[in-house]
């Protein structure tokens, strides 16, 4: 079928019913041979799925999984060439209103987490978390038990990951005599219940970058960067 026929064809309702998302996307590249318009296969799936969360990552999700992910050996060379070419659609960052987010409220909406000042680094992290809320998504599916549980175990993962760089570098500057709190100057008897702060926010856990203050100071006055 011609871009041009399948263009027309397209503008009506499905005549096929789906039983999932994945199943019309695959369907719908199938049968457009890989030149996919994404504004028409957001239509499809927003005809079929009303309720979906659809959101340009999941295309994005969708569209590298056929060209070299796990869909790959089910659409033909031509196929993956057509859609390899076609125009991207942009991924714009997310509102943290936003409706699609499939992550429990009070964890989407949080603003206790820092703000990027990098926009590269932004648009970066905001495709990823799209990714991850994507998969996640698809994993729980309608089981919200799941998927809070789910949520609750990457994002403990990825806190594991920081306090693994925390750790020693707090060791090391109490290792180097570093023994009250650099904001108000209280003594520590014991490296237990004491904190470790970064002096410029922009940059990691190293013990260039990090002194050691009391909890009480950490939470209402930490020190100036």
């Amino acid at each position: 079928m011609a871009w041009a026929d399948w263009e027309e064809a397209s503008m009506g309702e499905p005549t096929k019913r789906y039983r999932s998302i994945k199943e019309l996307v695959l369907s719908h590249v199938h049968q457009a041979k890989g030149c996919v318009n994404y504004k028409q296969l957001t239509a499809a799936v927003k005809s079929q799925f009303p309720e979906s969360r659809w959101h340009e990552t999941h295309w994005a999700y969708y569209r590298h999984q056929i060209t070299k992910g796990r869909f790959c050996n089910e659409f033909s060379e031509e196929e993956k060439a057509n859609l390899a070419l076609a125009k991207h659609v942009p991924i714009r960052p997310r509102s943290p209103a936003c409706a699609a987010s499939p992550v429990p409220v009070a964890f989407a909406t949080s603003r206790r987490g820092p703000r990027a000042r990098d926009d590269a680094v932004k648009e970066v992290g905001d495709a990823i978390l799209g990714h991850v809320r994507f998969v996640i998504g698809l994993a729980a599916g309608t089981d919200e038990v799941l998927r809070f549980k789910i949520n609750r175990w990457v994002f403990a993962r990825l806190l594991q990951d920081e306090i693994r760089v925390k750790r020693p570098t707090k060791k090391r500057l109490w290792q180097s005599g570093m023994r009250s709190c650099q904001a108000c100057g209280r003594h520590f008897s014991s490296i237990k219940g004491v904190e470790i702060h970064r002096k410029e926010a922009d940059k990691g856990y190293s013990a260039d970058n990090c002194v050691l203050v009391c909890r009480q100071c950490h939470q209402s006055n930490p020190p100036a960067a």
